[in-house]
């Protein structure tokens, strides 16, 4: 499936972002990794919702990368967004730095969020639970970190694929999530966790090594009235690795 565009104002920023399925609106922020194309996960959700997933800017073919300086931006730009696609109000699910994302738009534009799955979110910091610096690995393995067996890197990303394109693919969106995780990742959404009022589900997932299954609670009990569940076996882009679960996971609570 071939990416669309749309400009959003007032910022005149041109989008890609793919739309697909039939149901309630169900606005997908993707990982530090980005979009993979229209990625299995996408294909299962979109037999129950109508599927919006964006390159966020800084990621992909989205190459503005200035616009987005912090959470304020990162909601601002989303509210943008909807309003040009028409979509007063999503199911939101977000991944990693993503699930960030989607939380600083549920807490500042709370209108906007029906309900929300944050899956292995970025953006809080444990002294005693650091986790694995994504930015700090092999310079030719960078995201292999990512997965819950470093082959699944191989197969789930450079399988059939150009390998220089890929590389360059991966220095280009670590980029973009270095501008806001790096050298700490820790975003300030704490802070405004309290806000959100959608029913909020966290997970986690048992092999995340770059954010360990520890840090849900923490989201949990930021987050009024969130639950929590672990996905076994998978790690931190667990839509790559198991995208029925993943759906199915959405399914039930959407």
């Amino acid at each position: 499936m071939d990416a669309l565009t749309l400009r959003t104002e007032p910022t005149g920023l041109d989008v890609a972002y793919y739309r697909h399925g039939q149901g309630e609106p169900l606005l997908f922020l993707h990982a530090i990794l980005g979009l993979q194309g229209w990625e299995p996960v996408l294909d299962a959700l979109s037999t129950s919702f109508d599927v919006i997933a964006p390159h966020t800017p800084g990621w992909g073919p989205s190459q503005d990368w200035d616009v987005l300086d912090g959470p304020l931006d990162i909601a601002l730009f989303y509210d943008d967004f909807l309003q040009a696609l028409g979509v007063n109000c999503a199911n939101v699910l977000g991944v990693s730095i993503g699930a960030w994302m989607a939380a600083e738009l549920a807490a500042i534009f709370p209108h906007r969020v029906q309900k929300l799955i944050l899956l292995n979110p970025l953006g809080i910091w444990l002294e005693a639970v650091p986790g694995e610096d994504p930015f700090a690995q092999h310079p030719m393995k960078p995201t292999e970190v990512l997965f819950s067996d470093p082959s699944l890197r191989e197969r789930l990303l450079l399988q059939d694929q150009d390998k220089t394109e890929v590389y360059i693919r991966e220095t280009h969106d670590l980029k973009a999530a270095a501008k806001f995780l790096w050298p700490i990742p820790d975003t300030g959404v704490r802070k405004r966790l309290p806000r959100i009022s959608a029913p909020t589900q966290v997970v986690t997932s048992e092999h995340d090594a770059v954010v360990p299954p520890p840090y849900g609670r923490h989201w949990q009990h930021a987050i009024n009235g969130a639950t929590l569940t672990t996905l076994p076996g998978v790690g931190h882009v667990a839509t790559l690795e198991a995208p029925e679960t993943c759906a199915q996971l959405a399914r039930d609570f959407f």
